[in-house]
């Protein structure tokens, strides 16, 4: 809630010295008597919240996406972010700063009304979107009628900006390219056996100690009678109740990826840790595979991949768990 109330205060404060920078642009502001030791400074200050509020949400969706997937838009939230470090824009800097604060805007209502809706989706979206385009309408009609500002600069200097941040933005979710917030899968991994004591998920495994980067078994050394149960943490918040999908893929040498099982898991929000979730798949075959989790409609939140290999010796296993 704090995180929330501040970006929501950061983002009422961007809008005030953008409309400065509007007025500026047209005619000589002067600074209010109160603020005339720190009014040279606005200019920072903007460049410092907008930067704070693109930081935040480069983060957040880097979270909460599959960087297989959604690369291309974290490097362009990257590039923004880098972008806004260097300041002055020249004559294009009042619609450059118009853009950043569209993009935190649509993306502050992107987070915020999945966890007030308690799911995530097409119509938390399109929610998410309508009440952006419903406080810039407001903010367009505050500068256009109170402070009378000339109709072809805001529309060159804001309005514009903000329809090609917004069209880009219903195109990228349509296209799955923007990460599924506010969820995240917080761990992954493959392993021997899955057992619930006390609360606890006890999660068993034969890898050596020398591969201490992999999670759970990824070199699954099957024996007859083996299942692969892969384990996961998803977070996300308080009194979100969801369903998600657990994919299974296996590769093929001449088809490439094809789609194995495809499991439905239903999560539900608040834990800090991530909701904890467990599939098992007992008829495989030897091979590279990957285990995508997915949300409904196909966006991927997070993946793994592992091999099997056959294990035909009689040796007894080394097991070792981890509790989650």
């Amino acid at each position: 809630l704090s995180t929330l109330i501040q970006q929501a205060l950061y983002l009422i404060i961007s809008g005030l010295l953008l409309s400065v920078e509007l007025v500026e642009e047209v005619r000589l502001v002067n600074s209010p008597f109160i603020l005339n030791r720190v009014w040279r400074y606005r200019e920072p200050f903007l460049h410092f919240l907008l930067g704070t509020l693109l930081n935040s949400y480069t983060i957040f969706y880097f979270k909460s996406a599959s960087a297989f997937t959604s690369f291309g838009f974290i490097a362009i939230l990257i590039a923004l972010l880098t972008l806004n470090e260097f300041k002055r824009f020249g004559k294009s800097q009042t619609q450059v700063h118009a853009a950043f604060f569209s993009l935190c805007l649509v993306s502050y209502f992107a987070t915020l009304a999945p966890i007030l809706m308690g799911s995530i989706g097409t119509l938390p979206f399109l929610t998410a979107v309508m009440a952006s385009i419903l406080i810039f309408a407001g903010y367009y009609q505050f500068l256009n009628s109170r402070i009378e500002l000339p109709s072809v600069l805001l529309r060159t200097h804001l309005l514009f900006p903000f329809v090609v941040i917004h069209s880009f933005f219903v195109i990228l979710y349509f296209t799955h390219l923007i990460p599924p917030v506010p969820l995240s899968v917080s761990y992954m991994g493959i392993f021997h056996n899955v057992e619930k004591k006390d609360g606890e998920y006890q999660l068993t495994y034969t890898r050596p100690r020398w591969k201490f980067w992999q999670h759970g078994d990824q070199t699954f050394e099957a024996r007859s009678g083996d299942s692969i149960f892969c384990f996961v943490r998803v977070f996300s918040p308080a009194r979100f109740h969801g369903q998600l999908q657990v994919r299974w893929l296996f590769w093929s040498e001449k088809r490439g990826w094809l789609p194995s099982d495809a499991i439905p898991m239903p999560i539900v929000g608040g834990r800090e840790e991530g909701y904890r979730g467990v599939t098992k798949k007992m008829n495989y075959q030897p091979g590279e595979w990957r285990v995508q989790i997915e949300t409904m409609d196909n966006r991927e939140v997070g993946r793994i991949h592992f091999t099997v290999v056959p294990d035909e010796t009689l040796l007894e296993r080394e097991l070792q768990t981890e509790v989650h």
